[in-house]
């Protein structure tokens, strides 16, 4: 491939460059530490993987570097340069599954409040603060299949209106399994990406119950405490150059910094508003649009700020 237009792009916005390694790789001044003659920022023109051998600063989109040196010209960069590290990330490699079924016999709560069961976890959901329209709006529902017996389950559905995945929760107070999940991979859903309209910042939490507290957001979860390069959710965020808020639980602060740090490589604007006590799913939904109202701009210095405190 030719790199002849790409070279002279970024040699006009970093000034001094050398070619090596096969003549795949850049060195230009890093923006970050950098000093006049030293190049020690590399940057492969294949993948748009970077690193600097003396800051250590690296990601995966060097439009990230381009808005350093000169932030008017990252547009420009992008419409040329489509982002390697965004083209290469595929859902061609996401694990194939079979059609999801919702659980036999499931009926929604709101649907059948006579039901002794209908009637036990209607009342569980409002002690976690989950009103009888949350429970409308999030088509929560539940089943009388034996593994699934006094479950509160929560659908998802895909940008299609497809059913791809649904999380079981037990009301008891110590229950042998807690969750019980349809068999899809995780990596390969995004949990009802039927409410995302992905050309709005998008609030990310832990899981479905952290979930329905957002009714009023524009919101998914994670269905964890991770997230990695290979997940449809991942794709999306990086295809849509999403605003993204992080609103994980306090115990999962390393985790947060890990996906904001990940999530920043591409170049993507990234934002945290976590409680500082207590879990996303116990605050009322009026606390969270609170919480997530004030978020703060996630960046390299607040990743060290938060190792320095766990010290």
């Amino acid at each position: 491939m030719n790199y002849k237009e790409k070279i002279k792009f970024l040699h006009n916005v970093f000034g001094e460059s050398r070619l090596q390694n096969d003549e795949l790789e850049l060195t230009v001044r890093c923006p970050n530490c950098g000093k006049p003659g030293k190049r020690k920022m590399c940057i492969r023109l294949d993948t748009d993987l970077y690193h600097c051998w003396v800051c250590n600063l690296r990601g995966r989109n060097v439009a990230r570097l381009v808005a350093m040196k000169k932030p008017s010209a990252v547009s420009e960069y992008n419409q040329k340069f489509k982002p390697a590290g965004i083209a290469n990330i595929s859902t061609q490699s996401l694990p194939e599954f079979d059609p999801v079924s919702l659980p036999e016999n499931y009926r929604l709560i709101m649907e059948n409040t006579r039901d002794p069961d209908s009637l036990a976890i209607r009342k569980y959901a409002h002690s976690r603060g989950i009103s009888d329209s949350m429970l409308w709006r999030f088509r929560v529902g539940y089943s009388d299949e034996w593994k699934l017996r006094r479950r509160l389950i929560i659908p998802s559905f895909d940008g299609d209106g497809n059913l791809n995945y649904w999380v079981a929760r037990s009301i008891d107070k110590d229950p042998y399994i807690k969750y019980v999940n349809s068999q899809a991979p995780k990596v390969a859903i995004i949990f009802n990406e039927i409410d995302i309209d992905w050309t709005k910042p998008v609030h990310l939490v832990e899981g479905p119950l952290d979930l329905v507290k957002c009714v009023n957001l524009n919101a998914t979860c994670l269905l964890g405490s991770s997230l990695t390069e290979n997940s449809m959710l991942f794709y999306e965020l990086a295809l849509n150059n999403s605003k993204i808020i992080l609103s994980l639980d306090p115990d999962a602060r390393k985790k947060q910094d890990k996906i904001a740090d990940l999530l920043k490589s591409y170049n993507l604007d990234v934002y945290t508003a976590s409680p500082s006590f207590g879990d996303i799913g116990d605050m009322s939904p009026k606390e969270v649009e609170h919480l997530v109202s004030h978020p703060v701009q996630w960046n390299e210095t607040s990743n060290l700020q938060n190792r320095i405190k766990d010290l």
